[in-house]
């Protein structure tokens, strides 16, 4: 079997790719994770605390709010 000299690679530009694309694919991996929004820690109220009218009542997930619909559905 022929080998092009022109579309050979040395082992040692094959490892240089190889650890190239390995360090890229890392940081892409680190970036999207980083980028990933955390509901728990970045929830906030933005209604003082006062849930009954809230819009967001449905899906929130703090304390207050889990109060307010365990009191709705007690109604």
């Amino acid at each position: 079997m022929r080998f092009l000299p022109e579309r050979v690679e040395s082992r040692r530009e094959f490892v240089r790719t190889a650890g190239r694309y390995s360090l890229l694919g890392l940081l892409a991996a680190a970036a999207g994770l980083a980028a990933r929004p955390n509901s728990k820690a970045s929830q906030d109220c933005l209604n003082r605390g006062l849930c009954a009218r809230c819009g967001l009542l449905v899906s929130c997930d703090l304390p207050p709010a889990l109060s307010a619909r365990r009191a709705q559905e007690g109604l």
